[in-house]
């Protein structure tokens, strides 16, 4: 396995698993995130973290087009 594809795959488990976490428990994610510094979220911290997942499934989403299409050489 060639190291663009290791870094590829690493690159899609990260925004697909950080973008579902956050989309699923935002909170959980940002108290991992922080080492447990941060215990809670007021609300607009808590929807800025679900667009975050938003974007970061879009960017899992453009890296898996790279996967099957192979835009990007």
């Amino acid at each position: 396995m060639s190291f663009v594809r290791f870094v590829s795959i690493v690159s899609l488990l990260w925004f697909f698993g950080g973008a579902l976490w956050l989309l699923i428990a935002p909170v959980g994610f940002v108290r991992f995130a922080s080492l447990g510094t941060r215990p809670n979220l007021n609300p607009s911290q808590s929807k800025k973290a679900r667009m975050l997942g938003c974007v970061g499934l879009v960017i899992g989403g453009i890296i898996v087009l790279e996967f099957v299409y192979g835009f990007i050489r």
